[in-house]
């Protein structure tokens, strides 16, 4: 597969379908870059190359419009979960569909039942999750991680919550996989871990009572 002039082909990722239209690679690369900008945690873990593999993803995503939405759906959940199980709850891939739909329908408005596709994946996960922690519990913990943490990453109390929400569905890699880095002591402030161990009983909780 030759590589993209844009930085979508990542050898890393293996071989896998990618746009060809320098409208929609753009749109790629710009929801990838707005959905680490949202979310630093990404950044801060996984660098440039993590960023790499998010803009790979996000070009297979982009390719995926063509298919029957059932196929979508799956493709969606195989690659989320599996984000999941390496330290990128689902709730990251809410977020990069919901920007990825944008951009694509801004870039390429006439592919808009195509791009469409992508953003009926993005409600699925999002009822999974809101199925575990409603949407209310969810902002209010993640606010009270947020004060009781002190300063860190935006964002990760959601990450801790969507982890946990993941958990609860079945993905048993989810939370370890976060909080390997996430807790690290060596990284991270006492107060920062003990916010961390304290919403994570607080989630896990709330979770269990959706069981």
């Amino acid at each position: 597969m030759p590589k993209s002039p844009h930085k979508l082909y990542n050898a890393e990722s293996g071989e896998h379908p990618l746009p060809k239209d320098k409208r929609e690679i753009e749109a790629v690369i710009c929801a990838t870059r707005r959905c680490y900008e949202a979310h630093p945690y990404f950044i801060e873990r996984f660098g440039a190359r993590g960023e790499a593999f998010a803009r790979s993803d996000g070009g297979y995503l982009a390719t995926l419009g063509g298919n029957p939405q059932s196929y979508v759906l799956a493709q969606v959940n195989w690659l989320a979960e599996l984000l999941s199980c390496r330290g990128m709850p689902r709730w990251l891939m809410e977020s990069h569909l919901d920007l990825l739909c944008e951009e694509l329908s801004k870039a390429v408005p006439a592919r808009l039942a195509r791009h469409q596709k992508l953003l009926r994946a993005s409600p699925a996960l999002r009822s999974a999750r809101q199925t575990r922690i409603g949407q209310a519990d969810f902002e209010a913990l993640s606010a009270q991680f947020e004060t009781a943490a002190g300063t860190g990453l935006t964002n990760a109390g959601g990450l801790l919550l969507a982890a946990v929400c993941d958990e609860a569905c079945g993905i048993t890699k989810a939370v370890p996989s976060l909080i390997i880095w996430l807790g690290d002591a060596e990284r991270f402030s006492s107060q920062w871990c003990d916010a961390v161990g304290e919403t994570l009983t607080r989630a896990r909780a709330l979770a269990h009572q959706s069981l």
